[in-house]
Formats: C-alpha cells, sequence, structure tokens
C-alpha cells in the first residue's frame, strides 16, 4: 500500500437510517474540495491518584466524539439532497416540473396572500390587511386566475398585465405548458417574490423542497464513509449539525458540512461509487441571483449564510456506552451576511433602504437563487434559498476598488404569516 494522499481519498454517503446508528449502504459520492475524514475525539482524564512519587499514573478514557467537516462545492445532486434533508429536517415528495415563475406584488396594500391549487389549476390573490385579506379584484378574474390551457409565456404576460403584480420566468421554456401549479396553501407577495413551480409529465427534472422540523422530534441520520485517509472509515447515526454555504464574486458556491456521529468503525472495503455528472455541476455566484425585500440586487460581491441546529454536546450519552446513543436537537437558527455595491437613496433599488432597516425593528426579506448547468430546456440546475423574514443586525461601509461596499449581517426570524421560517428548492435530474 502507498502512503495516503489527499488526492486519493473519497467520500460516499447513504441514507437515511432507518434505525439511529444502524448503517445503510453508502449510494452516492460526496464531491469533496478539501481533505476530510471522520474524526475520532476521546475525553481523557487523569486516573487522579497520588502515586507517592510524585508523577502521574495515566489517564481514563471518559467518552468519544465523532465528528467531521465535509467541504463541498454547492450542486444539485444526491449527495447534496440527503445532507440538506439532515440539516433542515422535512423533505417533500419530489415532483416533476416543467417551468417556474417568481410573483412579486407591488400595490399599496399592506399584504398580498397568494394560494396555489393544483386542483382547480388556478392561482388566487387576495389582499388587505394580514389576516384579513380579501380576493383581490385586479388579479384574474374576481382574484383567481384560471391556468387551463396557459403557457409559461401567456402566464408572464397576463401577470404582468394586472395592476400591482410583477411577474418573471424562474425557469422553462416560454411554450411549456402552465397549468398545473404545485399546490401551497398561501405565500406572501408583499415585499419578496413567491415562487411557483408548474408540473410536468416529460422534463425529467425533479423539484426538492426542504422545511425547517418545527416538531419536537430530532432529524434523520444517514451513513457516510471515508476512504484512503490511513483507514477506510464507516460512521453511521451521522447527522448534520450545521452547515455554511457562501459565495463570492468570480467563484463557485462553496459548503460546508459540520457532522456528529454516533458509531465510526474502520477496516471498511473501499467503496466502488464513481462521480456523476451531477457530483461535478459546481453551481456558480455568476449565475445567481439575489432577491431582498422583492427586488433583484444585481451587484452582489458576496454572500453566507449558516444554518445551524445547535445539537447537544452532552445531551444524548446513554450509559454502557462511551460514545453518544442519540442527538438531541438545540434552537434552530438561521444567520448570515452580504456586501453590496452601495447604491443611494435616490435609487429604486437602494441599499440605503435596506441599511436603515437595522437602524428599527423593521423586517426585510432575503432569496438567494444559484444555478449551474444545463438540465433541459431553458432549465438549469438550481437550489434556491429562502428567508422571507429577516433582521438585519450590524451593517458598515467600506471602499470597495472604486465604489463604495454596503456590508450587510443579518438573522433568520419566524414571523406569524404565510411562510415557513425556511424553505431551499433544488432543481436536479435526480429522481428517487
Amino acid at each position: 500500500m502507498g502512503t495516503p494522499k489527499k488526492a486519493f481519498t473519497k467520500a460516499t454517503i447513504g441514507g437515511m437510517e432507518s434505525e439511529l446508528g444502524t448503517a445503510v449502504p453508502r449510494t452516492s459520492r460526496i464531491a469533496i474540495t478539501e481533505f476530510s475524514y471522520l474524526q475520532e475525539t476521546p475525553t481523557k482524564n487523569a486516573k487522579d491518584i497520588i502515586t507517592g512519587r510524585n508523577t502521574t499514573r495515566g489517564y481514563d478514557i471518559d467518552a468519544i466524539d465523532y465528528t467531521s467537516e465535509l467541504a463541498t462545492n454547492l450542486a444539485a445532486n444526491k449527495a447534496v439532497g440527503m445532507l440538506l434533508h439532515s440539516l433542515v429536517g422535512v423533505r417533500a415528495a419530489k415532483v416533476q416540473v416543467g417551468c417556474g415563475i417568481a410573483i412579486n406584488y407591488t400595490g399599496v396594500e399592506s399584504s398580498c396572500k397568494i394560494v396555489s391549487s393544483d386542483s382547480g389549476k388556478t392561482l388566487s390573490a387576495y389582499v388587505g390587511d394580514l389576516g384579513e385579506e380579501v380576493l383581490d379584484e385586479n388579479f384574474g378574474v374576481a382574484g383567481v386566475l384560471d391556468l387551463t390551457l396557459k403557457t409559461l409565456g401567456t402566464l408572464v404576460t397576463a401577470i404582468e398585465g394586472y395592476d400591482g403584480y410583477t411577474a418573471k420566468v424562474l425557469y422553462g421554456d416560454a411554450a411549456t405548458t402552465a397549468e398545473t401549479p404545485i399546490a401551497f396553501a398561501a405565500s406572501q407577495a408583499r415585499g419578496r417574490q413567491v415562487f411557483v413551480h408548474f408540473t410536468s409529465a416529460t422534463s425529467g427534472v425533479y423539484l426538492d423542497v426542504f422545511r425547517p422540523n418545527f416538531t419536537n422530534t430530532e432529524n434523520q441520520t444517514f451513513s457516510v464513509q471515508m476512504d484512503g485517509v490511513g483507514d477506510n472509515q464507516l460512521g453511521s447515526g451521522a447527522i448534520v449539525d450545521s452547515a455554511t454555504i457562501s459565495g463570492d464574486l468570480k467563484a463557485k458556491i462553496k459548503a460546508t458540512w459540520s457532522l456528529i456521529l454516533t458509531k465510526v468503525i474502520g477496516s471498511q472495503a473501499a467503496s466502488t461509487v464513481a462521480l456523476t455528472e451531477a457530483d461535478l455541476d459546481a453551481l456558480k455566484f455568476s449565475e445567481g441571483e439575489t432577491f431582498i425585500a422583492g427586488k433583484k440586487y444585481c451587484y452582489i460581491k458576496n454572500v453566507s449564510l449558516s444554518i445551524a441546529n445547535n445539537h447537544s454536546g452532552d445531551d444524548g450519552y446513554c450509559q454502557g456506552s462511551l460514545s453518544k446513543a442519540k442527538h438531541v436537537r438545540g434552537e434552530f437558527a438561521v444567520s448570515g451576511s452580504m456586501t453590496i455595491t452601495a447604491t443611494d437613496l435616490a435609487e429604486t433599488i437602494s441599499t440605503e433602504t435596506e441599511r436603515a432597516k437595522n437602524l428599527s425593528n423593521a423586517i426585510s426579506s432575503l432569496q438567494l437563487i444559484f444555478s449551474g448547468r444545463q438540465l433541459a430546456t431553458s432549465i438549469k440546475s438550481m437550489v434556491l434559498v429562502d428567508l422571507p423574514s429577516i433582521q438585519y443586525t450590524e451593517e458598515s461601509k467600506s471602499a470597495g476598488d472604486q465604489a463604495i461596499d454596503q456590508a450587510l449581517s443579518f438573522s433568520a426570524i419566524d414571523v406569524e404569516g404565510y411562510n415557513d421560517f425556511l424553505q431551499i428548492h433544488m432543481l436536479s435530474t435526480d429522481a428517487t
């Protein structure tokens, strides 16, 4: 055997485990970009024995923690889907889709609730005060838009023609049928974009939607294997404690996944799972879009997002074992920062408007779209992060090369309304 080398290491993943800690076959490659391994960290304490010789008698192992840091490019593939499922908590059933749109309300009312019906093939808009909205006479027919025989192009044109509404193509060809939307009970279109996806029987592109686990249950675990690190290690009971997604101008979107596990076993047979085209498809910052308070900001310098489950470091140990027997989630938290080329208060898209919200309790919204390779006609691989309610926690300005940069830090907040605290949408060719 040769000397272990970074270039010969591999990471594979299998999930989800039907029983925590019982390993399942590793079926997909994790396209790691940095050296990673399953770290086994013992807690050792001195024996506390007075030897009579002015010396230390030795140490005892009192616990063992298993962790790992996986650095990857963000991609829309099977492995990332498993990691997101474990991180966020709830994964909807996959749906084959052919196109999608984004709707924004620009009218005078304080709230606009969009309702999507797949059985009725309709989109409905309600406006008014939050919780007291009524059907908007300016939208469709008496507030209801019939989607029968609509194409993506005719649908966007129709919505654009209604007073107080804008619409844009999210993905898909203008001639694609946009009759049957994926249903949702309500989504706020005031101060943010509402993303509506439409089903297809032939596209070969599938939508994944990830939502937070709001119940008092633990997120699902998976199995992970690291090969070529000096030993081939199998980790089970793995869960994503936290992840950081970040992007910079002229670069790829990066993701770092912090794992905790319940067991690591060595001397495994090396995995034969190969990298696929989807695994190599790094989403690009240049192919992204950023919406702040429902408006598209083009000149973004960088963005970083941290999603954390804050698992307990002490709870979960069971007598009879040195390692954890279960995971115990803490408070789910999402925070981040972004840097934007500054625009003055007179502009329609104004960083000054957003900066001023830091000096009050004002709420904004943030939606990040990252795209990659072409999957079908006018459809690219995509990861969409939707934060309907954020508050700014810090702001600063600095001089860029020539222009002034505006930096904003934020935290997601849970607001009574019509949207999840966080949603992540992913488009890929993975049907399972």
